[in-house]
């Protein structure tokens, strides 16, 4: 036997649970007759009567009652799908596979999830640190849903849009004299400063800022190198030298005793969100991308931090 009418077994669910077929059409928004055919369609699919009436009221049968608790699961489970649905289209289900280098995994990419999680509670997030050539080959492989990087990038399958794009500057202890500058620092004012620079890996950034010195006939007195944007701001905190690097991935030195100036000559760092290019992004991986364009770009519009009191 088939069932026509999930409406019927709602009808049938709500009389025994209201007690009569008035309170049921309330419940339901539909006339006390409309419940009544309801009913009487479902007794008529199931060869038996499920009420018994009785000087206008309806007492159910055995047989209702053995039938009550499997319609209500499956209604629940009916109601759970319909929720399930909701919660798609809102973006607040479902499983966001999110892949980046380790310094934008151990930066910002903290505060791009949290922030998004407070707004969809209920998604579940993985997030995996890799290279950037690794990176590239989960997005366009579909291993993961989105990714991040930093241009100069290019890849056939992935779709690249854009994020934000980071300044570089010098991060240095506060009481370093140059911390009482407000403008921001040249490769003059640095020329006969220990420094950390990100090694040689840093690519087009660290050969703009080598460029930077030779335009002033200077060489870089680099002190300290090493792969990592939070090592050198920690070191710079040391007192061991001033650091130069991205700065939006210096934003968790924050809580060390450090100031930052901007470096000029102006060294972008332009970063994109990646996607395949193969299929459409899921709704919740295009409202993961409006989220993390909005939050990065505010937080870049936060003032740069002052010298601490002396």
């Amino acid at each position: 036997m088939k069932l026509d009418s999930i409406r019927s077994l709602e009808a049938f669910r709500e009389i025994i649970q209201r007690g009569s077929a008035t309170a049921a059409a309330q419940s339901l928004g539909l006339s006390q007759p409309a419940v009544s055919r309801l009913l009487g369609q479902l007794e008529e699919q199931l060869g038996f009567a499920l009420f018994h009436r009785s000087k206008g009221r309806l007492l159910p049968t055995a047989q209702a009652l053995m039938l009550f608790e499997e319609v209500d699961l499956a209604l629940q489970g009916l109601d759970r799908v319909a929720a399930l649905a909701r919660d798609i289209h809102d973006s607040n289900a479902g499983h966001l596979r999110i892949v980046a280098p380790p310094s934008f995994a151990e930066g910002p990419l903290v505060k791009l999830v949290a922030g998004f999680l407070k707004q969809h509670p209920r998604i579940r997030v993985n997030i995996d640190s890799r290279t950037r050539p690794a990176t590239m080959n989960l997005v366009a492989t579909r291993t993961a849903d989105c990714g991040f990087g930093k241009l100069p990038l290019d890849h056939p399958e992935i779709r690249m849009r854009p994020l934000i794009s980071s300044p570089t500057v010098c991060v240095l202890p506060s009481a370093h004299p140059l911390a009482r500058r407000k403008r921001a620092l040249t490769a003059s004012d640095l020329a006969d400063e220990a420094l950390i620079l990100i090694g040689q890996q840093g690519g087009d950034t660290r050969q703009r800022i080598d460029q930077a010195f030779r335009e002033v006939g200077r060489v870089a007195k680099v002190r300290m190198e090493t792969r990592n944007v939070g090592a050198a701001c920690a070191l710079a905190a040391e007192g061991v030298g001033i650091a130069i690097v991205n700065e939006l991935l210096s934003r968790n030195a924050s809580w060390m005793d450090v100031s930052v100036r901007r470096f000029t000559p102006l060294i972008p760092h332009e970063y994109v969100f990646l996607t395949s290019a193969q299929v459409p992004g899921t709704p919740l991986t295009e409202a993961f991308y409006r989220h993390c364009q909005s939050t990065l770009r505010g937080m870049l519009r936060t003032a740069p931090r002052r010298p601490a009191a002396r």
